[in-house]
């Protein structure tokens, strides 16, 4: 795989994460504040990204997967829309 693959298909699981995003800091009963506070960034860095205003870095995609697989019920969101593979993950990170 090449670089520009890799990039491609990080954009693709960066952008899949925004889109669910919302979802996830509400099954982890989780506010844009304690989430910008558990990734030390703002809570304006939060706001930028879950609007679109803002790319997801891939470090913080990382960041969030392992945010989310601490709770049962975000955990599973990220199976079942497919947020995170982990053998992808590994080829491309």
């Amino acid at each position: 795989m090449n670089k520009e693959e890799r990039k491609c298909i990080q954009k693709h699981y960066a952008d899949k994460m925004i889109d669910y995003l919302p979802m996830l800091r509400a099954a982890t009963k989780i506010t844009q504040n304690q989430l910008a506070k558990k990734l030390d960034v703002t809570r304006s860095t939060m706001v930028a990204i879950e609007s679109r205003k803002r790319p997801l870095q891939w470090y913080m995609y990382l960041a969030l997967v392992l945010v989310f697989r601490q709770n049962d019920d975000s955990s599973k969101m990220l199976d079942s829309f497919e947020l995170f593979d982990a053998k992808v993950i590994k080829d491309i990170t």
